[in-house]
């Protein structure tokens, strides 16, 4: 207690109370330290989660382009393929002395379109998916800095609220002691 008697007789305290006050002022700091640090912790604890979110919000706008360009290759692909085909047909077909085969070739033609839109649709879904996961990943980042702000914010106001609790406990337990004739 004599640690306590000396920062009250520090702060001005009369003797009889001096360590009452000491305690109040320490428990007062401490409340002050623990609650900022808290919200210190919980702002970077806040801020690490949305650095995350804002990173894999990225990775999905990259994924999301490199699903439409790998989309767009198969869709040429396919449709170049389909030409090599379309032209063994007709190839196959002169060489028969069979002729051209009108339905046939509309048919092909039309079948290559079919898959090639295909491949394009499956793309633009996939890249769309990703595109909605980034907008996600983005506002999820908003919130986890909001989130780290309110809690600075927070361990302000508690801090605030260490310092009136100490305050009062101190005068509370000045006035017993004065109450009581034992302090002038």
């Amino acid at each position: 207690m004599p640690i306590f008697a000396a920062l009250g007789a520090a702060a001005g305290a009369p003797a009889a109370v001096a360590g009452i006050a000491g305690l109040s002022i320490a428990s007062g700091a401490l409340g002050v330290v623990g609650a900022i640090q808290s919200g210190k912790q919980a702002s970077a604890a806040a801020q690490s989660e949305a650095n995350m979110a804002d990173y894999n919000s990225k990775m999905s706008e990259i994924q999301a382009r490199q699903a439409y360009a790998a989309a767009g290759v198969q869709e040429d692909e396919t449709r170049r393929k389909g030409r090599a085909a379309i032209g063994s047909q007709l190839a196959s077909s002169a060489e028969a002395g069979a002729g051209l085969n009108g339905d046939l070739l509309r048919e092909s033609v039309f079948g290559v379109e079919a898959d090639s839109m295909a491949i394009r649709y499956e793309g633009d879904l996939k890249a769309q998916g990703l595109k909605d996961n980034a907008a996600l990943q983005a506002s999820a980042a908003a919130v986890a800095r909001d989130r780290g702000k309110r809690a600075v914010t927070a361990s302000y106001l508690n801090a605030g609220s260490s310092m009136l609790t100490a305050a009062t406990g101190y005068y509370g337990a000045t006035t017993k002691i004065a109450a009581a004739g034992k302090v002038t």
